[in-house]
C-alpha cells in the first residue's frame, strides 16, 4: 500500500464504499417514522463509529493485498497494529464524515417536520 501510486482500487472504491456506508448507515439504524432526536442522534454517534471501524477492517484489507503480513503484525503488537488502521481511518473521515454530518441535518429537519405534522393532527402548539 505504502509506495503504491494512488488508483482506483486502492483509494477510490474503498472511499465510496466508506462514503456509501455512511450515507446508508443512519437509514437502517434511524428508520423514516423516527420522531426522537435523541434516537437520531445515537444513531448518527454509531454511524460515525461503525464507518470508522470499517474503514480501519478496510485499510487492513488493503494492506494485506498489497502483500504486507497485517495478521502477523496484528499478533506481534495488536495495539499499535489497531492505531495504525484507525488513523488511517480516521483519515478517511475527512470523507465520509461530512456525509454523516449532512445526513444527520437532513435527518432532523425531517423530525421536526414529522413532529409538527403530529401536532398539527393533534390540535397543538408546537414550538411556542
Amino acid at each position: 500500500m505504502i509506495g503504491e501510486p494512488v488508483g482506483w482500487l486502492n483509494t477510490a472504491l474503498p472511499l465510496a464504499a466508506l462514503a456509501g456506508l455512511a450515507l446508508l448507515l443512519p437509514e437502517v439504524l434511524a428508520p423514516r417514522g423516527n420522531l426522537s432526536q435523541r434516537r437520531l442522534g445515537l444513531a448518527v454517534a454509531a454511524t460515525a463509529g461503525l464507518v470508522w471501524l470499517a474503514g480501519a477492517a478496510l485499510f487492513a484489507a488493503l494492506y494485506a493485498a498489497a502483500g504486507a503480513d497485517v495478521g502477523g503484525a496484528l499478533a506481534a503488537g495488536p495495539g499499535a497494529t489497531a492505531a495504525l488502521f484507525l488513523l488511517r481511518s480516521a483519515g478517511a473521515g475527512l470523507v465520509w464524515l461530512p456525509l454523516v454530518g449532512l445526513v444527520w441535518l437532513i435527518k432532523a429537519q425531517a423530525v421536526e417536520r414529522r413532529r409538527g405534522e403530529a401536532a398539527a393532527r393533534e390540535g397543538r402548539r408546537c414550538g411556542g
